[in-house]
């Protein structure tokens, strides 16, 4: 079989994480890492009921314990101001905790314990008594409330529901030949980061304050700490140089950190707290349960006519959040009628949030398994029936796709998978006690743009450095930078020097939505290309320069120097470069601002959506793209699925990091068999109490589970993605993963999977 290249020709070098080895030694600094003077610790107090209101909360004996310094609770708490949610900004809880005594969800922090060390106010909290007053029976489970229309709620809802409608799907669908209506269920699932959330926070004088927190939106953290206390911006400093994974849980700042900041002014001390891996479940969103019909029309050769994909999803009392799952259908395949709904159900549960790929994720499970159904109807293989239906344009939008390497994913995923081998009857391929199956499914994720800011710079030691508030959450953000700004100024991205997560530094897109490397990658491009001009022109410029007179086109950077192009012997290192500007900082800014929006807004535009250019606000549609195929077996008598191989080929543009790339894909390939076959919250139903919230009982995939993945990239630069040519890459791994394991389970043994994690006992 052949086995293709890992990178293309035009891909970026690949290059181990320069934040490696200090990783892997202990060197990173990571939030609760530190240990300033005078540290205290607080623990949290959560509410045990779901709905109804505390009638009395005694701190009695807690506050007799040893080394206790306080008790925080809705009685003695100072007021928090408001500040503002998603999508206006990043708090993650619309209400602020410890403000009355309402119970909106189980989990709901109710008090703050602090205390000399974590045992002391560990002990403590275990000694506050707390009496409620229950009111109704809770609503926990997607199946117990109401669902409503996001576009039936309020402008705000109507603007951000996702819904969509072009032709008549309706009639379509009654004039279709071949009609598949099936429901789809994907189960809360929760992000597992490795790092627990945690907060270290102190005060210098009564109006500045300091935060040590694990965030992926660190302008939005900072603002967001602002409004609560009331202070200016700038009067507040975030610090997350190191994030121990994200997955969308650290894009919010949440009510612990409020806490945290709120505990410290009171006590007069830096206060630690770090949430417990229970907690983390409760406190920083999850992916909701999701349910989905999707109803497909077609010829009879599986022409798609018309495609209506509704969506519903569980959320809070708190605020309202919604997946749509259309967000996988909206633009993927050449489908005339079309029309997306999404709903949602309010229920007494902590609010949910992003989780990697919201929408897509569970979205592509849905319909891409409605796919498969349909191709099962018309008697075509069910990659036959995606190329078929393939998009020449996006149907959405009616522009022209920016790049679309699709076609050749589907090729080349096929071709190492050995698809052509795959027998089309389920129950066909038999080894030992294992019925065997392939299944595969599409991928695709948006490309969008937020506004950043790069500072970059040469040393008086001539190394090459670029700051940004950007941040690291572990997909390899220091090495994508450090090959940007190497690359436009000759040198090896080993002598480029990256600083991230500090507020002090230029303001920086948030690291979510897949949109970060592109984003911050282009400020850190636009700040190189600058310095590089720089250093040309102090080169020629120079007295005694060995450059001195020449043309700044006959000139160029090589290895740290800046040399004649027809003699590269001839030139000036950086560092002499540096020294001979004095006192004065050899160095470039950069601001991009992606569009008029970004641009009249201006600082608002880094902490809220108004700066987002869409994968559709251009000429053309920008999208990531790619092939999921999996090999699964199946041991009836045992009821277990094994996934034996997955095998992803991507177009993502092109490709900074090959190495980098690579690892992103294979984590979110695990994530999405992860998806498939385990993860799921338990609910019970009657007093709305997550009965698995812990790594004991929530399974997620380890070693032995994860078959052997391979990833391949047939992407080409983008223009249309800016002068990276980089598309989204990161969260596209996920999607498609779960609907490629369903199918090749079908496959195997005829079970149709409509349910996520798929149970060999329901159909």
């Amino acid at each position: 079989m052949k086995t293709p290249p890992v990178a293309q020709p035009t891909d970026g070098p690949a290059t181990t994480r320069i934040d490696g080895i200090a990783k892997v030694t202990g060197r990173a600094d990571y939030s609760a890492d530190a240990v300033p003077e005078g540290l205290a610790h607080a623990v949290l107090v959560d509410s045990t009921i779901a709905r109804g209101k505390i009638s009395r909360l005694d701190a009695t004996e807690a506050l007799k314990a040893p080394g206790v310094l306080a008790v925080l609770t809705h009685e003695n708490a100072p007021a928090l101001k408001k500040a503002s949610a998603f999508p206006m900004g990043a708090a993650g809880h619309r209400r602020r905790p410890l403000q009355d005594a309402r119970i909106l969800y189980r989990g709901q922090h109710i008090a703050v314990v602090v205390a000399t060390t974590r045992e002391a106010a560990r002990h403590a909290a275990s000694l506050v008594r707390v009496t409620y007053q229950d009111e109704a029976p809770p609503e926990g489970t997607l199946a117990t409330g109401e669902t409503k229309r996001m576009a039936d709620l309020d402008f705000l809802s109507r603007a951000m529901s996702g819904d969509s409608n072009r032709g008549d799907p309706e009639a379509a669908l009654a004039a279709a030949p071949l009609v598949v209506d099936a429901v789809y269920t994907t189960a809360r699932t929760y992000h597992a980061a490795m790092e627990p959330h945690a907060t270290l926070a102190w005060w210098e004088g009564k109006d500045r304050l300091v935060v040590r927190e694990g965030s992926q939106w660190v302008d939005g953290a900072q603002d967001t700490l602002a409004a609560w206390f009331g202070l200016k911006r700038d009067h507040v400093r975030l610090l997350s140089a190191f994030v121990g994974g994200g997955f969308g849980s650290r894009i919010a700042v949440y009510p612990h950190a409020a806490l945290a900041a709120l505990a410290a002014r009171e006590v007069g001390r830096p206060v630690k707290l770090v949430l417990e891996r229970a907690q983390v479940f409760l406190a920083v969103g999850n992916r909701p349960a999701i349910r989905q019909r999707v109803r497909l029309g077609a010829d009879p050769s599986g022409k798609l006519t018309a495609l209506v994909h509704e969506s519903a999803n569980e959320t809070s009392r708190d605020s309202i959040y919604s997946e749509p799952g259309a967000r996988a259908s909206l633009s993927t395949y050449a489908v005339p009628n079309y029309r997306a709904e999404n709903s949602v159900a309010s229920l007494d549960i902590p609010p949910p949030g992003w989780m990697r790929a919201p929408g897509e994720a569970p979205g592509s499970f849905a319909v891409e398994s409605a796919l498969d159904e349909l191709a099962e109807k018309a008697g075509v293989d069910p990659l036959a029936l995606r190329v078929l239906n393939h998009a020449d344009t996006d149907p959405h939008s009616g522009k022209p796709w920016s790049s679309r390497k699709l076609r050749e994913a589907y090729a080349l995923g096929a071709e190492v998978m050995g698809w052509s081998s795959r027998a089309a009857a389920p129950r066909s391929r038999r080894e030992g006690h294992e019925w065997v199956g392939l299944g595969m499914a599409t991928a695709s994720y948006p490309s969008r743009q937020l506004p950043a800011e790069a500072r970059v710079g040469v040393s008086r030691e001539g190394r090459v450095f670029v700051e940004s508030r950007g941040v690291d959450i572990g997909q390899g953000t220091y090495t994508a930078l450090a090959i940007v700004a190497a690359e436009v100024l000759g040198v090896p991205p080993a002598q480029v020097d990256v600083r991230l997560g500090d507020t002090r530094l230029p303001r920086s897109a948030m690291a979510g939505g897949s949109m970060l490397t592109r984003s911050l990658g282009t400020a850190v491009h636009g700040a190189a290309t600058t310095l590089r001009d720089t250093l040309l022109d102090l080169a020629r410029r120079t007295k005694g320069s060995p450059l001195h007179g020449r043309k700044r086109e006959a000139l160029g950077v090589r290895d740290g120097r800046v040399v004649a192009l027809d003699a590269p012997s001839e030139g000036l290192d950086f560092a002499a470069l540096a020294a001979a500007r004095g006192d004065t900082p050899l160095e470039a800014f950069h601001r991009t601002h992606p569009t008029v929006l970004s641009r009249v807004t201006g600082a608002l535009a880094f902490t809220s959506p108004a700066g987002i250019r869409t994968e559709s606000a251009g000429d053309a549609s920008i999208h990531s793209w790619g092939a999921q195929f999996a090999e699964v077996a199946v041991d009836e008598e045992l009821g277990r699925i094994r996934v034996r191989r997955l095998v992803g080929v991507f177009d993502c543009g092109r490709i900074l990091n090959p190495t980098a790339a690579r690892s992103q894909m294979i984590g979110g390939m695990t994530m999405g068999l992860g998806m498939a076959l385990m993860e799921g919250g338990h609910v019970d139903p009657r007093t709305a109490k997550l009965v698995n919230g812990d790594l004991g009982e929530y399974l997620v995939p380890v070693q032995a589970d994860v078959p052997p993945i391979d990833v391949f990239f047939v992407g080409e630069p983008d223009p249309a993605a800016g002068p990276l040519g980089s598309k989204a890459v990161g969260e596209i791994g996920i999607t498609g993963v779960a609907a490629a394991i369903a199918n090749a389970v079908y496959n195997a043994i005829g079970h149709r999977a409509r349910a996520l994690p798929i149970d060999l006992r329901n159909s």
